[in-house]
């Protein structure tokens, strides 16, 4: 992968909004103020701030992709040649590299190798484009064997359903999954299409800094209240915003809750950038809306504090879907993800595993909620 370092800063921030955690340490540090960004940063271009703040151009480069991950240019380009792929496997930020990791071990060791094509990337590089590209498909051969996936997506969406789940085409791989940290979500797949592996864990971080006269919320509920009006920043950016976090809201309090979400939410971000602004302390809201493996992240005690609400952390799901009528090569492939071991490679990185013989170490107080 290669950044194009010939763009202006505004452009390289919305393609990779990850990079501003960067800036202040190449020199930067003025582009971490969105007027800053959206004045001199529209129109100067990424090299030449660089050099103008003396910094190494390829060094920047290569922080951003340690920092984002590669991402498969030709994937990117051209989403219809996912029908070459056994597996494709589209993860969480914080997932994705240990596994990968233990992916790539497991398929060095393969017999038949040759015989696979697989991808494994980012979910974030590729939400707003390729999920929408999902839901003008009308093929099942447009689709690889084996998909990885998080989040509430298009391989949720009712059109997907009507046309591959409901008739069929995908089955669940069987595991032993009752681990009793995910006891009393409910979130075995009725159609026995989808095969739950893991979750992404949101939880609300309190910004100590900026909370001062904000009552702690002590339910996802709380914060519907007028009284937070402008007070969260959530992940999204632009006019999007995580359907991970909106649509449980929907479920338990309808149209008028995402009304009142609408009146909370200031702001929407990618989670390292939350990261980011709760660590300067001097801007930002008082309250977050996290994955748990970002909020982990943070270092200062007295800058912050992780809220497990009473209902549960919000479970944004990373599942898998199987083609029934799967090639022999893409069976080992799935036969591998839901085995114990890469659940506690996942689990050691923060996402739990649903197989019941996979210790989570989930923090006291968190419970879950589906």
């Amino acid at each position: 992968m290669n950044i194009n370092l010939n763009i202006t800063i505004k452009e390289l921030l919305t393609k990779f909004p990850e990079a501003k955690s960067l800036l202040h340490s190449y020199g930067l540090g003025k582009f971490e103020q969105d007027e800053v960004v959206n004045t001199l940063g529209s129109v100067l271009k990424v090299r030449s701030a660089l050099n103008m703040a003396k910094s190494d151009p390829q060094s920047f480069s290569k922080a951003i992709i340690g920092l984002i991950g590669e991402t498969n240019g030709d994937f990117a380009e051209n989403y219809s040649n996912q029908k070459s792929l056994s597996m494709l496997g589209l993860l969480p930020c914080g997932m994705k590299m240990p596994f990968k990791r233990r992916f790539d071990e497991f398929y060095a060791e393969l017999p038949n190798k040759s015989e696979l094509n697989c991808l494994i990337e980012g979910n974030v590089n590729h939400e707003l484009s390729y999920y929408p590209y999902i839901d003008t498909l009308e093929e099942i051969d447009e689709l690889p064997d084996v998909i990885v996936s998080a989040d509430i997506n298009s391989f949720l969406h009712k059109a997907f359903y009507e046309k591959f789940i409901k008739t069929g085409y995908f089955e669940a791989v069987a595991m032993n999954s009752d681990n009793p940290d995910f006891d009393g979500t409910d979130y075995l797949n009725p159609d026995g299409a989808y095969t739950m592996l893991s979750a992404n864990i949101l939880v609300i971080v309190e910004n100590k800094n900026l909370s001062s006269g904000i009552i702690r919320p002590k339910k996802w509920s709380d914060l519907l209240l007028p009284e937070y009006e402008n007070t969260v920043t959530m992940r999204g950016q632009n006019n999007f915003f995580c359907s991970g976090v909106l649509l449980p809201f929907y479920k338990d309090h309808g149209e008028a809750g995402i009304h009142d979400m609408a009146r909370t939410v200031k702001a929407g971000l990618h989670p390292a950038e939350m990261v980011e602004e709760i660590e300067r302390g001097k801007s930002g809201t008082p309250l977050y809306i996290m994955p748990l493996f970002f909020a982990q992240r943070l270092k200062d005690p007295d800058k912050f504090s992780i809220i497990y609400p009473e209902e549960g952390a919000i479970i944004s799901p990373v599942f898998m879907l199987v083609k029934k009528n799967r090639r022999t090569e893409a069976a080992v492939i799935a036969d591998f993800i839901v085995n114990k071991e890469m659940g506690q490679f996942c689990a050691n990185a923060g996402f739990p595993s649903v197989r019941s013989d996979v210790e989570n170490h989930l923090p006291e107080g968190c419970k879950l909620s589906w």
